[in-house]
């Protein structure tokens, strides 16, 4: 009967345990599943407020809400903007796909989770930004940074040339925007670099150039010629007879071609001389 009695205590016992443990499992599901329904909470919320200030044109945008990988390409991006003369990188506002000022109306509608992992600090998240204006789809990439989650990258769907919609990373876009060399200004025309001959397209006539601004016109092969001054404004060449009274005869000069082309169509070719 004792021995029964230590069975009984033993099997009692055991249970015990076991079902500390799983209360313990159990416990720590529950504890994982608060956590990450608080960090959606908190992107959810991040989001709604960014909108809701987007919506009052407030600055300072991110400085609060994205992360210090985001700040520093785009503050790059920015510095090499500074020095191209057409747009550059950014062609609206990043946040909202506006060119113009935002709509008060801005509202994220439709987030979607698509990828969360509290422990590495990561989430992608989907939204519709709607408007008066137009209605966005984007995708917000977060990451956990000095005790708070922050956007690291804006995803943008486009639709290519068969209709299919693809993504677009601004991220990846910044970094290779980065990497490309900046394209040489455009050299301030002068006497001294617009010195030259010029053929028309037939090879017929000549002009040539002199750094003095002088200048004189012929058919190529003859000995008599026209003799010119001329004048440069911006990349227009105006050549006028001397002694004669007439009218300016205008070139736009274009660089990449190097051609003079006046309004009457006619081109006149720079000539490679070695």
């Amino acid at each position: 009967m004792r021995r029964s009695v230590l069975m009984i205590s033993s099997l009692i016992m055991l249970m015990a345990c076991g079902g500390k443990k799983a209360q313990t499992e159990s416990s720590e599901a529950v504890d994982n599943d608060s956590t990450a329904i608080l960090a959606q909470e908190e992107m959810t919320g991040l989001i709604k407020e960014l909108y809701a200030a987007k919506a009052k044109n407030e600055v300072g945008i991110d400085q609060l809400y994205a992360c210090h990988t985001w700040r520093k390409m785009v503050a790059a991006v920015e510095e090499k903007d500074s020095h191209v003369a057409e747009i550059g990188f950014f062609n609206d506002d990043y946040w909202t796909q506006m060119q113009d000022s935002n709509p008060s109306d801005l509202e994220a509608r439709d987030i979607k989770f698509e990828q969360l992992d509290v422990e590495k600090g990561r989430a992608t998240v989907s939204f519709l930004l709607h408007s008066s204006v137009q209605v966005v789809r984007q995708k917000f990439e977060f990451c956990h940074e000095d005790g708070n989650w922050r956007v690291h990258n804006i995803i943008r769907y486009f639709q290519d040339v068969d209709g299919k919609e693809e993504e677009s990373s601004l991220m990846e876009g910044m970094r290779s925007y980065l990497d490309e060399p900046l394209e040489e200004e455009s050299q301030e025309l002068t006497f001294a670099n617009m010195a030259g001959i010029y053929d028309d397209e037939k090879q017929e006539s000549r002009f040539c150039l002199n750094e003095d601004g002088t200048a004189t016109w012929g058919m190529i092969g003859s000995l008599n010629y026209t003799e010119y001054t001329y004048t440069i404004n911006g990349n227009t060449i105006c050549l006028k007879p001397k002694g004669v009274e007439s009218e300016d005869d205008c070139y736009d000069y274009d660089e990449n071609t190097r051609t003079l082309k006046n309004e009457q169509g006619a081109v006149y070719y720079r000539q490679i001389v070695d």
